[in-house]
């Protein structure tokens, strides 16, 4: 009896032990991420996070070798077709921008008819919508390398600390909010943050890109992309307008054929 409870205690223990071994959930920073949006891959590094948590220099070459090899991730992601995302702030940040440029270069009636045109049938299919988004593509990728480029200076800057003061865990933290910023939305705030500063130009700035955007060059596509979409607008008006009329007259002849026809039989 003895020896079957000493046995049975042993199996528990060995459970025990393999069980616990197995539910570690301590994340690892080079696991795959199944949350939504950008994700560094990190798994080909010839730096390691155990390296980058040993000492400085471990550390150092982590944070050159993931911010060099994250951009280029981040331009293939953006490279990628646009997809019809929709949420609240994504459209208030587009109301933002045409009413930035309208602003900057008192253009009011243009991107009044954008701000219509943009929130035209939200539930449904938006051709305008989606042609003002393919139109500024390249202002709001660039708007996004503006705002990686800016926390990477930061990150670079923390290469100077000591370990113990810039730890792995905290260069994780980072990582993690450097990719957030490879997103289109990041990049709407960043063209609309550089329309408000050309309504009001200063001299100092803390932060100087080697990046730049021209807010003309918005201005001119939200007007381009405006004339087209208001110039379909009109022609599509116009050809229902025309079918209307043909069915109209297509009732009258009827009409006229049956009163004919009718007018006939009564003289028969």
């Amino acid at each position: 009896m003895k020896k079957i409870k000493s046995v049975y205690i042993l199996l528990l223990s060995t459970l025990w032990f393999i069980v616990g071994c197995g539910s570690d959930d301590t994340p690892k920073p080079n696991t795959p991420k199944n949350k939504p949006g950008f994700h560094t891959d990190r798994s080909k590094f010839i730096a390691t996070m155990d390296a980058a948590a040993s000492d400085k220099q471990g550390r150092n070459n982590y944070i050159d070798e993931f911010i060099a090899k994250s951009d280029v991730q981040c331009q293939r992601y953006l490279d990628r077709p646009l997809r019809k995302s929709e949420s609240k702030s994504k459209s208030a940040l587009y109301m933002n921008l045409f009413d930035a440029v309208s602003a900057v270069f008192g253009t009011k009636d243009v991107t009044d008819s954008a701000k219509k045109l943009y929130m035209k049938n939200p539930n449904g299919e938006n051709e305008a919508k989606m042609a003002y988004e393919k139109a500024l593509s390249f202002e709001i990728k660039r708007g996004v390398e503006i705002a990686r480029e800016r926390y990477a200076q930061t990150m670079l800057i923390k290469k100077n600390r000591l370990i113990e003061s810039y730890t792995a865990a905290m260069l994780e933290q980072d990582i993690q909010n450097y990719d957030k910023l490879c997103d289109y939305e990041y990049g709407l705030v960043e063209i609309n943050n550089i329309l408000k500063k050309a309504q009001t130009p200063t001299s100092v700035q803390p932060f100087s890109s080697r990046l730049t955007i021209d807010p003309s060059s918005i201005k001119n596509k939200v007007e381009a992309v405006t004339i087209e979409a208001k110039s379909k607008e009109e022609k599509k008006k116009k050809k229902k307008k025309n079918i209307q009329s043909e069915e109209e007259m297509q009732i009258i002849e009827t009409s006229l054929d049956d009163n004919t026809s009718l007018a006939a039989n009564l003289q028969n």
